[in-house]
C-alpha cells in the first residue's frame, strides 16, 4: 500500500526517480536519461531476513543493478531481491538501497518522453510576443508541472487570461497542475521587451509521476524462514530533474 510519511510499516520501500531531458524549443527531444533505485527501510529487528518479489521490466532499454550484498543471479532469474547471505538480514533502522537502474531512451522517439514544449516567438522590434505550448507525449499522467521562464527586460505581460503564474524578481513561473489523457495539452502566451530572444532560455520544467517511468514495483516481501507474507508500505518519488527547454 502506498503510504505517507507517518503511515509506515516495519518494512518500508521507496521507489525514487529522477527524470533529466534536453528539450529543444522546436519540440524535438535532444537527451533524455532516467535514474532510480529502490530503498528498503526495515524498523523490526524480527523482520530483516526477508526477500522481496518484484516487477522490474527492462523497458526503454532499462539497465538494473542489484546491491554487491543482494544475490544478483537471483534478482536476473525471478526478480528476487535477497541477500546473497541469508544468515544475514537487511540492516535496521538504515534505509538502504537495493536496486538502481538507468535508461537512456532515444532521444528521437517523441513518445518516449513524458512531455514536450513548442516555443513560438515573435519579435516586434525588441518586444517579443511568447507562446510556450505543451504536449503529454508519453502515456503517463504528470501531476504539478510548471514551467520557469527567465526574463531580463521589463516585467512580462500575460495575455492568457485563465492561466496560473507568478512573476518572482527576473523569473515568470507558470503553474499548470495536471496534465493528462483528459488535458494533454495547452499554451502560454505573454509579452515582454527584451534585447534577445535567448533571454527567455534555458525554460526550466518541473513535475512528478504516480508511477516511475522505468516499470519497477514491489509485488510482496516474505519472511525467508516462513515463506509468509508480510504487510508493507512504499512510496513512489519520481520526478523531473534537469529537464529543460533550451
Amino acid at each position: 500500500r502506498v503510504s505517507s510519511t507517518l503511515d509506515r510499516d516495519a518494512v518500508h520501500v521507496t521507489i525514487s526517480e529522477s527524470i533529466s531531458a534536453n528539450l529543444s524549443r522546436e519540440g524535438a527531444v535532444n537527451t533524455l536519461s532516467i535514474s532510480g533505485d529502490l530503498s528498503l527501510r526495515i524498523s523490526d529487528p524480527s523482520l530483516t531476513r526477508i526477500k522481496l518479489g518484484l516487477q522490474a521490466v527492462t523497458s526503454h532499454g532499462a539497465q538494473f543493478r542489484t546491491h554487491p550484498n543482494v544475490d544478483k543471479n537471483l534478482f536476473n532469474g525471478s526478480k528476487t531481491i535477497q541477500m546473497s547471505n541469508t544468515a544475514r538480514g537487511f540492516p535496521v533502522n538504515n534505509s538502504v538501497a537495493v536496486l538502481r537502474w538507468r535508461a537512456s531512451p532515444k532521444a528521437d522517439d517523441a513518445s518516449s518522453c513524458p512531455i514536450t514544449f513548442t516555443v513560438w516567438i515573435n519579435d516586434n522590434g525588441g518586444k517579443y510576443n511568447v507562446t510556450v505550448e505543451y504536449e503529454l507525449t508519453g502515456g503517463d499522467a504528470l501531476r504539478d508541472v510548471s514551467v520557469v521562464i527567465p526574463y531580463s527586460g521589463s516585467e512580462p505581460v500575460v495575455s492568457s487570461f485563465d492561466a496560473a503564474y507568478e512573476v518572482s524578481g527576473d523569473m515568470l513561473e507558470w503553474n499548470i497542475g495536471s496534465v493528462d489523457d483528459e488535458d494533454p495539452n495547452g499554451a502560454f502566451e505573454f509579452e515582454a521587451e527584451s534585447s534577445d530572444e535567448n533571454d527567455f532560455f534555458p525554460m526550466t520544467v518541473r513535475f512528478s509521476k504516480t508511477t516511475p517511468y522505468v516499470d519497477v514495483d514491489v509485488k510482496n516481501v516474505s519472511l525467508l524462514d516462513e515463506d509468509e507474507e508480510i504487510t508493507f508500505s512504499k512510496e513512489v518519488k519520481s520526478a523531473a530533474d534537469n529537464y529543460s527547454v533550451e
